[in-house]
């Protein structure tokens, strides 16, 4: 089963063309997966633009969900799909949307190095090479990986840098280089993947009215030309960007030097040699330097996805009620079908609640000794406490 809102379809025209893809299992009697689509709006929140259900993941279910996907939004330039390395995502995407780039999240590439023992300090430059902007960065960070660890550097280009790596991408792909929006997409349904599908899909439309009531009211509420996150960016940038000297060459270009190096940077053009002006389409700091040089509005500068219009226009629309049964007007074509449960086995032993935590991930529990209260250890291991324990680490040296 696929679903998007009305409302979702008509404000992505006014989002980044950037599409994180997960799924994640169901908790009800029957299981399943749901298949989540999000982007980022110009406020740099989660805009959910569409689910579906499937018995699991696999090439049949990431093709009927990429289709049922295009038939829904279309495509659009320069889109591209964020996910894991899931094989049947790549492929449904290859099907279903060819003309479009596949980029991978660099969480889950990380994660993979972890796994393989990979040393800390090659994981450091991995991050590195995958977020610079400029590819002579990247060339210097890949060529320290080759001389520290080589089979890491094979291992990382067996997928093409340009599904990884900021900037090697053929197309803008922003600041999103992780599925981590998805995630979290994943925790704010954490407890409604236990109910059966349409009380899910309830508990999805409410959450959903409520997000586009709440940031349409920020959004008219605002007195900026761009989002509140953009305006506090700007803000940030600005106190480092004092910090800069600038030499203006004429009415548009200027010299910023930066401890010692300089770039040039062109307002008219909208770019600056540290690339990151013209990708992420938001004056960076030698920008931001030029522009206050000038005295002149710095959201001239920012691309149409973070102005105050194109924040208004993606939650434009409301997401209305379906209200009770009894006023639904349903066809009699509608009615006289029977619609009976999925074949489905249920499989031995307990029913899975929580997804299954990688030894990769660092641990979330925190133990509190029960003597002396100090967090770290527990009773049994406690050096602390003037009352030994028979097991204590203390006892057994003594």
């Amino acid at each position: 089963m696929f679903y998007a809102y009305g409302s979702s379809i008509a404000g992505w025209n006014h989002c980044r063309p950037v599409i994180a893809i997960d799924a994640t299992f169901l908790k009800s009697k029957y299981r399943g997966v749901l298949m989540i689509s999000v982007s980022k709006d110009a406020n740099n929140q989660i805009f959910p633009l569409a689910f579906g259900i499937a018995e699991s993941e696999n090439n049949n279910s990431y093709e009927w969900y990429f289709s049922q996907l295009r038939n829904a939004i279309g495509s659009r330039e320069n889109l591209i799909f964020l996910s894991d390395r899931h094989q049947a995502i790549a492929n449904g995407i290859v099907k279903v949307y060819p003309e479009s780039h596949h980029g991978i999240c660099i969480y889950h590439l990380e994660q993979n190095l972890k796994r393989r023992k990979v040393k800390s300090e090659v994981i450091k430059l991995f991050q590195s090479a995958a977020r610079v902007y400029k590819r002579k960065e990247f060339d210097i960070y890949m060529s320290d990986i080759a001389n520290v660890d080589k089979k890491t550097y094979d291992y990382l280009m067996e997928e093409p840098p340009e599904r990884w790596a900021r900037s090697c991408s053929p197309q803008r792909i922003y600041d999103m280089l992780t599925t981590n929006i998805v995630e979290s997409m994943n925790s704010v349904l954490l407890e409604a993947r236990e109910l059966p599908i349409l009380r899910m899909m309830d508990f999805i439309q409410v959450k959903l009215q409520h997000w586009f009531y709440e940031r349409r009211n920020k959004a008219e509420g605002t007195f900026y030309d761009v989002s509140c996150w953009v305006e506090e960016e700007l803000k940030n940038r600005i106190d480092l960007a004092f910090t800069l000297n600038v030499f203006p060459v004429d009415s548009w270009r200027s010299r910023v030097e930066e401890e010692g190096i300089t770039f040039l940077v062109d307002l008219n053009k909208r770019t600056c040699d540290c690339f990151q002006f013209q990708l992420d389409e938001l004056p960076c700091i030698h920008a931001i330097a030029a522009i206050e040089k000038r005295n002149i509005k710095k959201s001239d500068f920012c691309s149409h996805w973070y102005l105050k219009e194109s924040w208004l226009k993606t939650y434009e629309r409301q997401i209305h009620p379906v209200g009770h049964t009894d006023s639904w007007i349903v066809p009699e074509s509608v009615k006289s079908q029977i619609v009976k449960p999925p074949d489905f086995k249920v499989p031995p032993g307990r029913r899975q609640k929580k997804r299954h935590i990688p030894a990769t991930e660092p641990s979330k529990i925190t133990f509190k000794c029960g003597r002396c209260r100090r967090i770290g250890h527990n009773r049994t291991s406690c050096i602390y406490s003037p009352t030994l324990h028979p097991f204590s680490r203390k006892h057994r040296e003594e």
